[in-house]
C-alpha cells in the first residue's frame, strides 16, 4: 500500500470526505495527493514523487514555492511579533502599492480570501446604491457564498430576453438570496442591456471576471468590456471586475488595464499573497468611502490585514513591478502554449489551448477557437472524459494538474516566474508521449 492511500485512509477518521475541502479531492486520480513539500516549480509527494506543476495551488503561485523573498518576508513578520488586528506601517505600504498598479484603486480594504472579498464588494455596491440586484454572468466564479454562487457549474433555462434562471452551486442555500441574483450570457451585450432594462432602478451591481480563467480562458470579445462600462455608467449601476485570478498574471494593472477598461470596484487576490491568505477590495473613492469608519457599510475580520500576510503581499507587489517580471512570464507562456497547441497539431487531436499571461484552459474537442467566447457552445463540445484521461496520463507522467471533478468546461491551469524554459521542453515532451497515448 502507497503512502498516500494510508495517509487518505487515515484522514477519513477524522476530516469528511478524507479532505478539508472537497475540491482536493483529486477526482482524476481518486483521492487527495498528498504533498511532502515544493520548490520553485516542482511539487514532491510522500512517495517520494517529483512533478512539475501547472496547478499554482489554484492560483497563489505565481512567485513559484519555497519563493526566498516571501521567505524572508516571513520571517521578518515573526520578529516583529506576527501583530494580528492592529494597523501597522505595512498595511498602508500595501495599498499604496496596489493604488500604484491597479488602474481603479484609490482606496484599499483587505480581507482573507477571495469569497471574502466578493461579498464585501457586493454588499458595498448595495450600500452606496441603495439598490438590491446583482447581475452575474453564468460561467463566472466569484467564491463560495449564497449572495453570488450560481451558475457557474450547472446551466440554467434562458427566457425570450436573455434572462437565465439561477442554479445554486451548492446545496443549503435559501431562495431568497437567489432572489436578488440575475444571469445573463458573458460577451451577449443586448441580452445584458435587456435584462438591466427589466430590472431598471433596482440593480446594484455587475460582477464578472473580465477574463474567465474559471472556465479555462473564457475571453470578452472587442469592445465588450467597454459596452458593459458604458451600460453602467448610464444606469447608476457599479461594474465590479473580480480579478482574484487575472490579478498580476497579465502586466501589473491586470485585466483592467490590459483591455482598457477601469471598473467601480476590483477584488483581488490569490497572487496577491504569493501563497498566505489575503484579500483585497480597490476602487473608486466615492465608491470605498461607503464603508465603515466613514461609511455605513461594514466589512472586516480579526485577521484582516495580519501582519505575515501583508507584508509577504508588500514583497510580492515589489516583483511584479521589477523589470523584465511580466516579459519573462510571456516568453514561458509563448513558447507553452505554442507548444501544445503544435501537439494538438501533430497528434491530430481535437482541440486546442487557450491561455493569456499566465494562466490557461485546456479545450479537448474544441476546434473552433471562436467557440471560447461562448461558455454554453464550449459546455457542448468539451470532451470531459478525454480531459480526465489526460489528467490521469499527466500525473503518471509526473506533471501536476488538479481535476475537480465537476466542471463541464476546462478548468484553470497556470504557471509562474519559478517555471524554467528546461521546464516547459520536459513538459512538452511528457505531453508528446501523453498524446501519443490519447490517440
Amino acid at each position: 500500500m502507497s503512502q498516500h492511500q494510508v495517509l487518505f485512509q487515515k484522514a477519513q477518521d477524522h476530516l469528511v470526505g478524507g479532505c478539508c475541502a472537497g475540491g482536493r479531492l483529486h477526482k482524476a486520480y481518486g483521492q487527495p495527493v498528498y504533498m511532502q513539500s515544493a520548490d520553485g516549480s516542482k511539487l514532491y509527494d510522500v512517495d517520494g514523487k517529483e512533478y512539475i506543476e501547472f496547478h499554482s495551488s489554484a492560483g497563489p503561485m505565481l512567485f513559484g514555492y519555497n519563493n526566498p523573498r516571501v521567505n524572508a518576508a516571513v520571517a521578518k513578520a515573526l520578529e516583529l511579533g506576527n501583530l494580528v488586528n492592529f494597523e501597522t506601517e505595512y498595511t498602508a505600504e500595501l495599498a499604496g502599492l496596489i493604488c500604484d498598479i491597479i488602474p481603479c484603486a484609490d482606496l484599499v480594504r483587505l480581507f482573507n480570501s477571495g469569497s471574502e472579498a466578493t461579498m464585501a464588494a457586493l454588499r458595498l455596491a448595495r450600500g452606496y446604491t441603495g439598490k438590491d440586484i446583482i447581475i452575474r454572468f453564468e460561467g463566472h466564479f466569484h467564491g463560495m457564498h449564497e449572495l453570488i454562487w450560481y451558475n457557474h457549474s450547472p446551466m440554467g433555462q434562458m427566457d425570450e430576453i436573455g434572462e437565465i434562471e439561477n442554479v445554486p452551486n451548492s446545496g443549503g442555500f435559501a431562495k431568497c438570496f437567489g432572489d436578488v441574483v440575475k444571469n445573463v450570457s458573458f460577451n451577449d451585450i443586448d441580452a445584458l442591456e435587456r435584462v438591466v432594462k427589466r430590472y431598471k432602478g433596482e440593480v446594484a451591481a455587475i460582477i464578472m471576471e473580465p477574463i474567465g480563467f474559471n472556465s479555462g480562458c473564457y475571453l470578452p470579445k472587442d469592445g465588450y468590456l467597454a459596452q458593459v462600462r458604458e451600460l453602467c455608467d448610464r444606469e447608476g449601476i457599479v461594474l465590479i471586475f473580480d480579478e482574484i485570478i487575472t490579478g498580476f498574471r497579465i502586466r501589473p494593472g491586470s485585466a483592467q488595464a490590459y483591455y482598457g477598461v477601469t471598473p467601480d470596484l476590483t477584488t483581488l487576490g490569490k497572487a496577491l499573497g504569493g501563497g498566505m491568505p489575503i484579500a483585497a477590495i480597490a476602487g473608486k473613492r466615492k465608491v470605498m468611502e461607503t464603508f465603515n469608519p466613514i461609511g455605513t457599510v461594514g466589512a472586516s475580520g480579526t485577521t484582516s490585514g495580519a501582519l505575515m500576510p501583508v507584508i509577504v503581499a508588500v514583497e510580492c507587489m515589489k516583483m511584479v513591478q521589477e523589470p523584465g517580471f511580466f516579459d519573462y512570464l510571456e516568453k514561458i507562456g509563448d513558447k507553452l502554449y505554442g507548444g501544445v497547441n503544435d501537439l494538438f497539431e501533430k497528434h491530430g487531436i481535437p482541440g486546442h489551448l487557450r491561455g493569456l499571461g499566465a494562466k490557461f484552459g485546456i479545450y479537448f474537442g474544441v476546434e473552433d477557437w471562436d467557440t471560447v467566447y461562448d461558455w454554453r457552445k464550449v459546455r457542448e463540445q468539451f470532451n470531459r472524459e478525454r480531459a480526465a484521461e489526460f489528467i490521469r496520463k499527466a500525473i503518471a507522467n509526473g506533471l501536476y494538474f488538479h481535476d475537480y471533478g465537476m466542471s463541464p468546461v476546462p478548468q484553470h491551469n497556470g504557471f509562474g516566474v519559478a517555471h524554467t524554459e528546461e521546464d516547459i521542453d520536459e513538459a512538452l515532451e511528457r505531453i508528446d508521449k501523453i498524446f501519443s497515448e490519447l490517440k
